[in-house]
């Protein structure tokens, strides 16, 4: 597995988050564990969890508590967190993008264009993981990953012809098909673990003196 240049480490991704706007709920700045939210390693899972929870229930005209620029960075980031066995936020990540694709999120406007970069992120940035979910026996049994991948990549695939989504949505969700079309085409999609530790291992070996 080698870097991609193109794709921005953690800690870039982090420090983006952390310029934009705290999320506002009920007229005051959020936090979690009176911690500005997304502002600390230490407490990303709860921050998560939290705002997950709440932004899954919202009421279409609520979603400016987040923001949707920062929404899908969020995404991004736990999505590379995840790619890097720092953290494993699949489970957040396969619902972030059902949740997009949701009848009642995609005839709402407002809530897809608020969700569909989030769930295109998750896949750009964490496409092997998930392409890995179908053989992780510490998958969720309720994963059907083979066939939720296909569905995926047809939901994507209409979502990004569609003259009604936005050309910035569209433009990310051809991203996002990019990127599943590298991890089908490579011979060694299955060992996402085992080359990511392999590469971990070859610069810990590049920095010996």
């Amino acid at each position: 597995m080698t870097k991609d240049p193109d794709m921005p480490p953690p800690e870039e991704l982090l420090a983006a988050i952390k310029t934009l706007p705290n999320p506002i709920r009920d007229g005051k700045e959020h936090r979690v564990y009176s911690q500005k939210t997304f502002s600390d390693l230490r407490y990303f899972r709860a921050d998560l969890s939290d705002f997950f929870t709440g932004l899954k229930f919202a009421d279409p005209t609520r979603l400016d508590i987040m923001g949707r620029e920062k929404w899908a960075r969020v995404n991004a980031f736990s999505a590379r967190l995840t790619s890097n066995l720092i953290q494993d936020f699949r489970k957040y990540a396969v619902e972030t993008i059902e949740d997009a694709l949701d009848e009642n999120t995609l005839k709402d406007s407002r809530a897809r264009e608020f969700f569909l970069p989030a769930a295109a992120n998750q896949m750009i940035f964490a496409s092997y993981p998930l392409w890995n979910l179908r053989n992780d026996p510490q998958a969720l049994e309720r994963m059907e990953a083979a066939l939720e991948w296909d569905c995926w990549k047809s939901a994507f695939e209409e979502l990004a012809e569609d003259a009604e989504v936005s050309m910035e949505t569209r433009a990310i969700l051809h991203q996002a098909l990019e990127a599943m079309a590298t991890v089908a085409q490579d011979p060694e999609r299955d060992n996402w673990q085992g080359k990511l530790v392999e590469y971990q291992a070859s610069l810990m070996a590049a920095r010996e003196p």
